[in-house]
């Protein structure tokens, strides 16, 4: 037995079986019938926090393409932890006479959408508006987070 081409199979069939639970849900079947559906390879936590994740993303790539924010590139981490949805600026700043402006053009988009702007988990201890600009101004991911709403 050959363990390295056993291992493509395997992590080939893991990403086949996670395409295909993000297909099922975006066609609308909960998340907790899918975490049930795939228990035997996957916890439910495992899952949910994983669709949660693209739920995120997908209301993100909408926000920003609504707002006509193009030069974002919005993905998710996958459905080993730590399961986020990062974005990441994609633009050249030679190309962008605004780029200073963007990261509250993307502010702005996302905040109807109720997410904010985060810094990827375990990064700094003081997290600001300014530090995150920083960041994704230099081109690094930040993390998008869902907003809860006040009570």
């Amino acid at each position: 037995m050959d363990i390295k081409t056993e291992l493509g199979n395997f992590l080939g069939e893991k990403r086949a079986l996670v395409d295909a639970i993000t297909r099922e849900f975006r066609s609308g079947t909960p998340a907790k019938a899918i975490a049930r559906t795939v228990s035997p390879a996957f916890s439910r936590d495992q899952v949910t926090q994983y669709l949660a994740a693209v739920a995120l993303h997908d209301s993100a790539r909408t926000a920003l393409k609504e707002a006509g924010i193009e030069l974002v590139e919005v993905r998710v981490t996958g459905i080993d932890a730590p399961r986020e949805a990062l974005l990441t600026v994609a633009a050249d700043p030679a190309e962008m006479p605004d780029y200073e402006d963007l990261p509250s053009r993307i502010r702005s988009a996302l905040r109807d959408f109720h997410i904010t702007l985060d810094l990827p988990q375990g990064e700094h201890d003081e997290i600001t508006d300014d530090l995150i600009d920083s960041f994704l101004l230099e081109g690094d991911a930040v993390r998008l987070v869902k907003l809860k709403p006040r009570t």
